[in-house]
């Protein structure tokens, strides 16, 4: 009884929306190409119209096709991520779950970056449970600990706390475990007019044999 009720409210439901839904206007530069002629599946015929609609009210930057590359491995990323960081006039804004506790050379590179342009402005934000797991040892909290000090005006540190762990659960529930109550896991490493779209984080096995995908975005809009 409970399933046909069910069954019997998802079938108003989407004769509802089929009701009030407008009719899409595909735009020629629409990231979806308009759904398919009706093939008895009204499940994928729905999705696609409110894909569609959804697309239509999301922000976009219009880019060409040669204002993106294509990265090809781990040790290129690290490399193209270094060498833009060093040409950085601007600003650097990153943000990675974590920034693994021994990349000295990665910080190194930021601050020869800071020193060389003192109007370069540097963001970083990290998840706060993940990169002060191992605290009080080394972390990537104390590794860019070192940048605020040196470069106050210049640098920004943020680290999210997810508003899920709590009072007793915040004090009782170990490291590492804890991390299950929610993360920051946004990758994304921008130097500039240049924005590098990854799943990697900044860590030496994401530099060397962990293999992501890396997407060099270019524009000045």
């Amino acid at each position: 009884m409970i399933v046909h009720r069910l069954r019997l409210q998802t079938i108003r439901l989407h004769y509802t929306l089929r009701k009030i839904s407008p009719r899409p206007q595909w735009r020629h530069y629409s990231s979806f190409a308009p759904p398919a002629a009706h093939q008895g599946s009204t499940t994928t015929s729905f999705v696609a119209r409110a894909t569609s609609q959804l697309d239509q009210i999301a922000p976009k930057i219009e880019i060409r096709a040669d204002q993106i590359e294509v990265l090809e491995g781990p040790k290129e990323f690290y490399e193209t991520l270094k060498q833009k960081i060093r040409a950085a006039n601007n600003r650097i804004y990153i943000s990675t779950l974590y920034i693994g506790k021994t990349q000295h050379e990665l910080i190194s590179t930021i601050h020869e970056a800071l020193a060389k342009a003192p109007d370069l402005k540097v963001s970083i934000l990290t998840d706060a449970l993940r990169g002060t797991r191992e605290d009080p040892e080394p972390s990537c909290a104390s590794l860019l600990a070192s940048l605020l000090t040196d470069f106050p005006d210049q640098v920004e540190v943020r680290m999210y706390h997810t508003p899920n762990l709590t009072g007793l659960r915040k004090r009782f529930i170990p490291k590492r475990i804890n991390e299950g109550w929610g993360l920051q896991h946004i990758k994304l490493y921008g130097i500039d007019n240049e924005v590098i779209l990854s799943g990697a984080n900044l860590s030496s096995d994401y530099f060397t044999n962990r293999q992501d995908r890396y997407h060099v975005f270019s524009s000045k809009r």
